[in-house]
């Protein structure tokens, strides 16, 4: 059994169901606003009957067909909900929201008889309890002056008059009988408290991805296995006191109660844990299966080790945390023998301190490599004992066969089979999966003009693009919300650029800043876009554009060009829409001209103007040209990544252009002082150095790119 994280699956169930409330509330506006038509049409039938006395019956007959239908629609409505509130009211029982109040203990002076017997003793029924109680009105008595009240303290002995000794019996009798009640009221409603009030754990704090923790294994079950990230005195101290606490304070639950109960503390014999209650077995034992929040461990317990968890014992989240190893795939899950020969295997490191380095936080298990005081992982041990086997395993520098500095045409393509690729007829579809209909639907007989129509006049259907006053027009693929790519730099030139990301150990964005072209200078009455970054990041976060944005009518596509918001800086930007998961309505997006990937909202995506497309992505990807990284260590990775941000982010550097492929270019990177970058990230043991030359590609008139 895998534990599920609550706090993620909470997130999730509560995301899904708000949606489909929400669904459920626009539907239930949509009959309110159809039924409302409803109700002023038949307001109106009597209007309608103010006619010529030829047309009064035909009007009559078809009103009251009318006035049926609606009556049988409003009527199949009233029994659907009816059916719904019997079959809620037949399974649930309300609860009053605010505990109610305890009935005051009477007091018994010298009262009159009847007024003592006729003082309602409190009810311990359920049934009674409603939201909104009614009172009856008390009956004021008028006291004549000629009568006299028969008194508890009355020294008659006629016949009419009660013994002094039987009323105080009565009235002892009744007192104990509203105190006992009172008190057994006031026990149950403090128990119900309580298990409504302990039932709450804070939620577990999420691990970043790339960062390491400190971490004790406790519990493994299959391929799964449990860690405590915090300090294990601290598990240790909570459970001292837990014991403590219901030694002293111990008391035996039914099964009712234990039926209700969500989280619990549980006892093995030598302490008390917390847990979270599953099922109650039905086989007669009394037996429930408890999973314990500080372990991971799922356990079977008699319902007398089963107490309430208070209120003091849930101020910490659950310390155990599932996880899984990453960068490993079991051979055979089906073979029962392997996952049992794998979990023994995991079971010897049970109680050992290690760290962990978050690989995918994605998920209620986390995909961790587990790097052992030896500095071997575990997830490398699995693998080489043949349990597992490695993914996407790194090849070996030796094995990997030598770079041709050569024109794409020119490489052996043999082994590329043309059969297993897929057959498209639209070049669009083929490197998107979108097919575009875009340009079906722009009128090509369009010459512009103040009417905005063709020679077809009010017949033609298709889009109508006004010409700009200079006599260029915007780009069809622009208009539909594409961008283009900056042209990148030929081999053996020379830029200033500015690092704006760093993606990888040797890979970074920059911009280059050298040859940016003054701003051309509209004339008058002439508005051009934007043909500058530092124009387009201003007009798009003006208070006039902001206040323009269209929210997206469906859901982005992969590789759509939208407007993003930064939510560093609460600045929009164009990006790209790299991914997207519907159950936490979360956008992965590419800012296109820093580089930076983030995930955002869908409510923080707009719809990109075709006037933002008109400037070319700023952003350039490129490499480190003669680098290498000495180790397949991830770890070793995140290092010299952080080297290299420390070394180039948001820093003016002189780049010296290597080659350049489809989409990147291999660079050297110099700083102020005129050193290497490559060179600095060698004499830290970050990179390893090989040798390269300029590749001219300036000669080359068509290129391959394989996929």
């Amino acid at each position: 059994m895998s534990y599920v994280d609550l706090a993620t699956l909470t997130m999730h169930r509560r995301n899904e169901l708000e949606g489909r409330i929400n669904m459920f509330l626009e539907k239930c506006d949509h009959a309110i606003n159809d039924i409302k038509k409803m109700k002023t049409k038949a307001q109106g039938f009597v209007l309608q009957l103010n006619c010529d006395p030829a047309e009064l019956k035909e009007r009559f007959l078809k009103s009251m067909k009318l006035l049926d239908e609606f009556t049988y629609l409003i009527t199949d409505f009233n029994l659907a909900t009816g059916q719904i509130e019997d079959l809620g009211s037949s399974e649930y029982t309300p609860v009053p929201d605010t505990t109610p109040k305890l009935l005051p203990t009477p007091q018994l002076p010298t009262l009159n008889l009847l007024d003592a017997l006729s003082e309602p003793t409190p009810s311990t029924s359920q049934a009674s309890m409603k939201v909104t109680h009614t009172k009856k009105p008390k009956r004021l008595k008028s006291i004549k002056d000629d009568q006299t009240l028969i008194t508890f303290s009355s020294s008659s002995c006629s016949s009419e008059s009660v013994p002094l000794v039987k009323t105080e019996v009565v009235s002892k009798e009744v007192q104990c009988e509203i105190v006992y009640e009172l008190e057994k009221l006031d026990i149950e409603d403090n128990q119900s408290q309580v298990s409504q009030e302990s039932c709450k754990l804070p939620a577990q704090s999420m691990l970043e991805v790339d960062n390491t923790y400190s971490g004790t294994i406790m519990h493994v079950d299959g391929s799964s296995f449990w860690i405590i990230t915090e300090d294990t005195d601290i598990v240790y101290r909570l459970m001292l006191e837990m014991t403590e606490y219901y030694t002293k304070n111990y008391r035996k639950m039914n099964l009712k109660e234990v039926k209700i109960l969500a989280y619990c503390a549980v006892y093995d014999g030598d302490c008390y844990y917390r847990g979270l209650f599953l099922n109650l077995i039905e086989d007669g034992t009394n037996t429930a299966e408890v999973y314990i929040v500080d372990t991971g461990e799922t356990r079977c317990f008699h319902i007398d080790s089963l107490q309430p968890l208070v209120l003091q014992f849930c101020d910490s989240p659950p310390y155990a945390r599932c996880c899984h190893l990453a960068g490993v795939d079991p051979i055979n899950y089906n073979d029962m023998h392997l996952v049992e020969k794998l979990e023994e295997c995991m079971r010897n490191y049970i109680g050992t301190l290690c760290k962990i380095e978050i690989d995918d936080n994605s998920s209620e298990s986390l995909g961790v490599y587990v790097i052992l005081p030896d500095n071997q992982t575990l997830n490398q041990i699995i693998v080489q004992q043949e349990f597992a086997n490695a993914i996407n395993r790194p090849v070996s520098p030796a094995k990997q066969a030598p770079a041709v500095h050569c024109p794409p045409e020119l490489v052996n393509d043999s082994s590329l089979d043309i059969t297993h690729c897929p057959e498209y007829e639209d070049p669009v579809e083929a490197v998107t999966g979108y097919h575009n209909r875009d340009e079906a639907d722009i009128c090509k007989h369009y010459k512009g003009g103040p009417s905005a129509t063709c020679f077809k006049g009010a017949k033609c259907k298709k889009k109508h693009i006004v010409k700009h006053p200079d006599g260029w027009t915007l780009d069809r693929v622009e208009v539909v919300g594409k961008c283009k790519s900056i042209p990148l730099p030929e081999p053996g030139t020379w830029h200033k650029v500015l690092v704006t990301c760093v993606c990888h150990y040797d890979r970074v964005y920059f911009q280059i800043i050298d040859n940016k072209e003054p701003e051309q200078i509209p004339d008058f009455g002439v508005v051009l876009p934007p043909a500058t970054l530092e124009s387009l990041v201003r007009d798009m976060n003006s208070p006039a554009a902001r206040i323009t944005y269209k929210p997206l009518k469906l859901t982005p596509a992969p590789g759509e060009m939208v407007a993003a918001l930064y939510p560093l800086d609460d600045n929009w930007y164009r990006a790209r829409v790299l991914s997207l998961t519907r159950p936490d309505q979360s956008v992965e997006v590419m800012y296109v001209d820093y580089g930076t990937v983030l995930w955002v909202k869908e409510d923080q995506i707009r719809h990109l103007e075709a006037r933002y497309t008109f400037l070319p992505m700023q952003a350039v990807r490129c490499v480190l040209a003669g680098v290498t990284c000495p180790s397949h260590d991830s770890q070793h990775w995140a290092a010299a990544k952080r080297v290299l941000g420390e070394l180039t982010q948001d820093k003016l550097l002189d780049a010296h252009i290597i080659s350049r492929d489809y989409d990147e270019v291999a660079v050297e990177l110099f700083n102020s002082d005129g050193y290497s970058i490559a060179e600095q990230l060698a004499a830290r043991d970050m990179v390893d150095l090989v040798e390269y030359s300029v590749v001219d590609d300036t000669k080359t008139q068509c290129k391959v790119v394989a996929p």
